[in-house]
Parts: structure tokens; sequence; C-alpha cells
């Protein structure tokens, strides 16, 4: 590609492949939020206890553990544009296995194959948006691209009960129907997506994957980085993926806890796409101990509040959930260490560690709301990691 050819790629398809991305990332996000909906109906139907099915919510993301990072280096290396096409492809075979598992063990492994095309989305996602964008730009095109997910999450919490269980006749046939969804936006991805100059720039740089690895690994402000972050993969599966039967268990019926549950997501919305895009180098670290503090706080409203008081805190929590995860995901970007050359490997580690406390969150919740009866014990539990990490706010030093 010549300077003429790059420079015209960046002004104008670098908007084109945000867009893809977006579709990409919503595909993702409704078909990860299809369980939540359900859980009441699927746990009746294969007679699974709260625990057992906190492993499924859990088992999401388990694979992220051990791929993200030798995923993150791949991408590094030979591009994103391929890996992610065949990310999606994986999403949404998986989603359609789910229709034909008939115990908790045939759920968890058709779950656990699902896990094999996430991390490969979520790394190379946002090695595009490094690779595309630049400065103030990638705080917006990051918050952008998430959006995909929050509304595909969205959806699924507000529809699948009330729109789309009644169409398709079974929590299986929600399964295949989301499936193909995400299917046809890995066709559109294949027809449509290409790698940038950049991308092909950044490969000549690379050091050996053994020696970037040792780099990326012992970098202090890479683990601050990816510690905090991680908060926030415990509030979404360990929380958000909850809240459904949070609010069922208090007597809603499963068509208005869906809605109810889906109303974080939405002002999620304006989270990631404002706080981002408007916070700077010098001012994140400040925003992100703010974020922490009232995301923890709702987190416990939430749960032992009604009325008025819970829906002022469902929207705290919407607002600050939404803008963590982009926000930090920037701040990765912009240390000098990394840039767009090694954002695959770093956020590799990133989504890995991510996936542990996504893997825990459900399962700690899960097995808390068994011995206890209620949901309160494991949100103080949760909100308690979450207000830990404004410590670690302390230690982080912005580019």
């Amino acid at each position: 590609m010549t300077a003429s050819e790059d420079s015209i790629s960046k002004s104008s398809y670098r908007w084109i492949i945000l867009a893809l991305a977006w579709l990409v990332y919503f595909a993702f996000g409704l078909i990860l939020s299809s369980i939540p909906p359900l859980v009441t109906t699927i746990a009746t139907d294969l007679s699974m206890t709260y625990s057992e099915i906190g492993v499924i919510l859990g088992s999401i993301i388990l694979m992220y553990i051990p791929l993200s990072i030798p995923i993150g280096g791949i991408i590094d290396r030979i591009g994103q544009t391929k890996m992610i096409g065949i990310g999606l492809l994986i999403v949404g075979t998986t989603t359609i296995l789910r229709s034909f598992v008939f115990s908790f063990e045939t759920l968890f492994f058709a779950v656990v194959l699902f896990g094999f095309g996430g991390p490969i989305i979520s790394v190379g996602l946002a090695k595009v948006v490094a690779s595309t964008f630049e400065g103030k730009e990638r705080g917006l095109a990051s918050g952008i691209y998430m959006t995909g997910a929050i509304i595909g999450s969205s959806l699924a919490l507000a529809i699948t009960n009330s729109i789309i269980l009644p169409i398709v006749g079974s929590w299986r046939g929600v399964f295949s129907f989301y499936g193909a969804i995400g299917l046809l936006i890995a066709v559109t991805w294949a027809i449509l997506a290409r790698e940038s100059g950049t991308t092909e720039k950044q490969k000549e740089r690379l050091r050996p994957m053994r020696e970037s690895l040792r780099a990326i690994i012992g970098h202090k402000q890479v683990w601050v980085v990816t510690i905090i972050g991680s908060s926030a993969f415990l509030v979404f599966y360990g929380f958000s993926g909850w809240l459904p039967a949070l609010f069922e268990a208090r007597g809603m019926s499963s068509v208005d806890a869906g809605i109810l549950a889906s109303l974080p997501s939405w002002l999620g919305l304006l989270g990631s796409t404002t706080i981002p895009a408007l916070s700077s180098s010098g001012s994140r670290k400040r925003i992100i101990a703010v974020l922490l503090l009232i995301e923890g706080v709702s987190i416990v409203a939430i749960a032992a509040s009604t009325e008025l008081l819970l829906l002022t805190s469902l929207v705290f929590y919407g607002i600050t959930s939404g803008a963590l995860l982009p926000l930090m995901i920037v701040v990765m970007m912009d240390l000098p260490e990394v840039g767009a050359e090694y954002i695959g490997l770093a956020s590799g580690l990133f989504f890995s560690v991510g996936g542990l406390m996504g893997f825990i969150g459900p399962i700690l919740v899960g097995t808390l709301t068994d011995l206890t009866g209620t949901f309160i014990l494991a949100a103080i539990v949760v909100t308690l990691i979450v207000e830990a990490m404004i410590i670690l706010t302390l230690f982080l030093k912005e580019s």
C-alpha cells in the first residue's frame, strides 16, 4: 500500500472497519447475554441448581484464561481480519449447538466451545482499534465499538423472553436464532473487512514472540491496568449476568425481570461513548477511581433496594460499568511499552486475567445465593472486590 493509499484508508475506511467491528461485537454481546434471561427456564428444564447455573455463566469466559495470551501474540503477527472472522464463526456455530443439549454436562461443553471464539473477537477488535486510530480518536473508537456489545447484550436481556421466545417456541430455538445472526455477521465481516497498511508496518517492527511476552508480562503498569480492568469482568459476569434471576427472585415475571435487567446495559451506552472519549491522559486515573467507587455502591444498592432507589442505582451502575472496560483498554493502548504493535499480546493478558475473574464471579454469586437464599451477601462481596481496586489506581501511571 502506498502512502497515498494508506492516507485514504485512514480517512475513510477506518470508519467502515469500525462499523464492521461494531457489528461483530453486537453479535458477540447478543449471544453472550442470551443465557441470563433463560436461567430460570433452563434450570427448571434441565434440573439444575443456582450453583450449576453459576458454573455455566462462568464457563462462557473460561477459555479466555488459557487462550487470550497466545491468541494475542498470533494476532500481532498474522493480523486480525481473518482471525476475527474465524472467531465469530466459532461463536455462532457453538451457540446453535446449545439447542441440542440435554444436561448440565452437555450445556457446559457447548458453552466452553463458545469460549474458543470469544478471545479471538475481544483481542482482535482491540487490535483493530489500536491499529486504525490514534490519540483521542482511540477513546472515541473504543467507546463506539463496545456499544455493539452493550446493545447486543441489552437486546438479549430485553427481548429474549418478551419477543424471541414466543416466536421461536423454546429456549433451544432462541439459541439457534441468535447463532444464525452470528453466522450472518461473520459472513459480512469476511466479505468486507481487510487489513490496514498500518498493521503490516507494525508486524515488521515486532520483536521475537518470547522476548515480546517477557517484556509485556514484566511491565508493572500492564499488570496494574490488567488487574483493575479484571473487576469489569467480575461485575459483568458475576453480577449483571444474575440480574434477571435476582429480580425474578423478588417475584417479577421473566419478561419484566429481563426488561429491568437490561436498563444498566442501555445506560452503559452513555458511559461507553462519552467518558472514554472525553477523558485524556493525566485525568483518567481520577476518573477510574470515581467510577469504581460509584459502581461498587450501586451494586449493593441494587441488591438491597426497591422502587426509586433501585432505579437510581441501576442508572449509576449502568453508566459506570459501561465506561470502565473501554477506558481501561484505552489506558492499556496508550502505555508506551504497548502501543498498537503489542496491544494484541497486552490485551491477551488483560482478557486472560479478566476471564479468570469472569469465571469465578458467577460461581461465587451462585454459591453464596444457594447458601444464604438471597443475593445480598454476594453483592456485598462483589462490591468489596470492586472497591479494593481503588487502591490500585494509586499505582497507575498514565503516558
